[in-house]
C-alpha cells in the first residue's frame, strides 16, 4: 500500500516481484546483497522537497547506479476505522512528507498532524487499533481496501500537481548511447572553502552547454566520507558541504 509500491508497479509492471522494506537503509542492503535486482526510492517531491536521507545513502554507496526515474502522481486519502465517527477525528498520523503535502487541508479543518513511520504503516497501525482513539491516517487509496478502513476524503493534497520523483537503482550501470533515449547525470561534488569555488565549478557546465536541472547543498556530516581538508577526520567536516547536481 505504500507509494513506493505504486511507483514500482507503474515502472516495472504488475508482474514484478516486489520486496517491501521497512527503511530506506534496508533497501540499499537488499540491493547491495543482490537480494533485489532493482530498487525504487523516492528522492524528491514537488511540494515538500528533497528526501535527503536517500541522497546521502546514494552518495555513501559508490556501487549503486541510477538507471531510471519516474514521476509518480501522489494522491493522498484521509481514512479512519470503520466504527469511527469522522466528526470526532482530531489527530492524523502519516509520514512527515505526506503530512507536509496536506498541511493546508489539515489546518483548515483543525486536524493535528502526528508523524508516523510511513504512510502505509500508519494505515496498518490504524486498522490494528494501535493509534489514539478517533485517529485518522493519510495514505494511498490502496490502503483503504487493503486494511479494511473507511475513506473520509480522497485527493486531500494541497496541490493537484503533487508528484514524487522516484529513482530506479541498480548495481549495474545503464547502457550508454542508446538511440532515442534521453540521459540525465547526477553528481555530488565537494569544494575547497574559498571565494569563487562554486562559481568556477558551475562555469564548466555552461562552457560545454550542459543544462543544469537541479542543485542543492547538504552538510557533509550527514554521511561518512573523506574530508577535503585537514587529516580526513570526521571533525574536519564541520561546515563543509556536498553539492548535489543534476545535468
Amino acid at each position: 500500500g505504500a507509494y513506493s509500491e505504486g511507483a514500482a508497479v507503474e515502472y516495472f509492471g504488475e508482474d514484478a516481484l516486489l520486496i517491501p522494506c521497512a527503511t530506506f537503509d534496508l533497501v540499499f542492503e537488499k540491493l547491495l546483497s543482490r537480494e533485489a535486482d532493482r530498487a525504487a526510492l523516492p528522492f524528491e517531491n514537488s511540494l515538500a522537497g528533497t528526501i535527503y536521507r536517500n541522497l546521502d545513502l546514494l552518495v555513501a554507496n559508490d556501487d549503486v547506479h541510477i538507471v531510471g526515474e519516474i514521476d509518480f502522481r501522489v494522491r493522498h486519502c484521509l481514512m479512519t476505522k470503520q466504527d469511527t465517527d469522522t466528526s470526532q477525528v482530531k489527530q492524523v498520523f502519516s509520514h512527515p512528507m505526506a503530512l507536509a503535502q496536506c498541511e493546508g487541508y489539515m489546518k483548515d479543518r483543525g486536524l493535528v498532524p502526528v508523524e508516523g513511520f510511513d504512510t502505509a504503516g500508519s494505515a496498518q497501525m490504524l486498522s490494528d487499533g494501535e493509534l489514539t482513539e478517533n485517529a485518522g491516517a493519510i495514505a494511498s487509496r490502496r490502503t483503504v481496501d487493503l486494511y479494511g478502513l473507511k475513506l473520509m476524503e480522497a485527493d486531500i493534497e494541497d496541490d493537484e500537481h503533487n508528484f514524487t520523483r522516484f529513482l530506479i537503482l541498480s548495481l549495474e550501470s545503464a547502457p550508454r548511447n542508446v538511440p532515442g533515449i534521453g540521459y540525465k547525470t547526477s553528481i555530488a561534488i565537494t569544494l575547497e572553502n574559498k571565494a569563487g569555488a562554486l562559481c568556477k565549478a558551475l562555469g564548466i557546465f555552461s562552457a560545454v552547454d550542459l543544462f543544469m536541472t537541479k542543485i542543492e547543498s547538504r552538510h557533509r556530516r550527514s554521511f561518512r566520507g573523506p574530508s577535503t581538508t585537514g587529516n580526513g577526520d570526521v571533525e574536519d567536516k564541520i561546515w563543509e558541504y556536498v553539492f548535489y547536481i543534476d545535468i
